[in-house]
């Protein structure tokens, strides 16, 4: 009994050390407070929203063409036989079904990649010289989502080599409440994962800088916040988006959010500011010196984003459970975030 004992405090304290390690800071720390608060007093009133993940603020690639995706409905014309006309739909995977041929894989492709590759094959078992046209007759997996203070939120068809004035002109224009930055989530066809692009409207439409007016692809989302708004994000009770009034203060902003929840580190909030054309500061507070007089000094500006990090050994501490399977210890962890989401 004792040594069973003696094994679980050992596996205990491993998986403490082992979790000691595994919080993952979800933004770094690029400025000093003395710099920040220097360089604030000269910044106009822009931001970045992060949205907890990693942005890039250099210009999104340029798509010319449309490409196939789920949810197309296409037009398959093959002039030496009318047989093998038909209408198929691209399924969420990425195949049409065609006559003969069954499943072809058109995920992707151009339309004129998707008939020279249906071409191929018909030419490979069936056909001598097949001539195939293709038309998308619904476009569905390229949509463009516009969201926030547009005029005329909403979903739009793709069309190929619009840009960011062209969509504003789409969506009927911009509430007078539009801050003066956009959002831009764009998903890598290859890879699957998200990018995210900021759009610096005041550098666009009030100094002509063009590289801003970026190419808009199919499944690009926008979204453009309203002014006098701040983001509380991370361990905190309550995250989300808070107004601007006054002199609102980060120690105000943070109580506005419910407070730092359990298992936050106390020594790793971060301020995040957009200060214009790609150029973003981050300082690193701790909560005690925001408590002693610091978080007073700090007033917000429209669009600045808080963000608490967590602590792994808050995580531990606050999730832990005494159940069987983790490990073979008995102790089982739930993470706590879990209850705010």
């Amino acid at each position: 009994m004792r040594k069973n004992c003696s094994t679980l405090i050992c596996w205990f304290l491993f998986c403490l050390l082992l979790l000691s390690g595994c919080a993952e800071e979800r933004f770094s720390s690029n400025t000093e407070l003395k710099e920040f608060q220097k360089d604030s007093q000269k910044v106009s009133k822009k931001t970045e929203r992060m949205e907890m993940m990693k942005s890039v603020l250099s210009a999104p690639p340029e798509q010319t063409e449309y490409l196939l995706g789920p949810g197309d409905l296409l037009t398959v014309t093959v002039f030496e036989t009318e047989d093998l006309n038909t209408e198929a739909r691209v399924s969420s995977r990425g195949h049409v079904s065609l006559p003969i041929l069954d499943r072809v894989d058109v995920m992707d492709l151009t339309v004129a990649e998707a008939e020279e590759k249906i071409e191929t094959l018909l030419r490979k078992n069936y056909l001598r010289d097949p001539h195939v046209a293709v038309f998308v007759k619904e476009r569905v997996s390229n949509q463009v989502t516009l969201s926030g203070a547009f005029n005329a939120p909403g979903t739009y068809d793709y069309v190929p080599g619009r840009r960011f004035l062209d969509i504003i002109a789409i969506a009927e224009g911009l509430k007078e409440e539009a801050a003066s930055i956009a959002y831009l989530t764009r998903t890598d066809r290859k890879t699957k994962k998200q990018q995210y692009y900021i759009i610096d409207m005041d550098a666009l439409i009030k100094k002509g800088r063009m590289d801003f007016n970026v190419t808009i692809n199919g499944g690009d989302v926008i979204f453009i916040p309203e002014a006098g708004k701040c983001f509380v994000d991370g361990a905190v009770r309550k995250p989300g988006t808070y107004p601007v009034k006054g002199d609102i203060t980060i120690t105000q902003a943070i109580a506005l959010a419910g407070g730092l929840a359990g298992y936050a580190d106390n020594d790793k909030i971060k301020l995040i500011r957009y200060n214009g054309e790609g150029k973003r500061q981050i300082v690193s507070l701790s909560y005690s010196d925001l408590q002693e007089g610091m978080g007073d000094k700090l007033k917000l500006q429209d669009q600045d984003i808080i963000f608490a990090e967590s602590s792994s050994a808050g995580l531990f501490s606050s999730g832990m459970g005494f159940t069987l399977g983790f490990m073979g210890t008995g102790i089982q962890y739930s993470n706590p975030q879990k209850e705010y989401n």
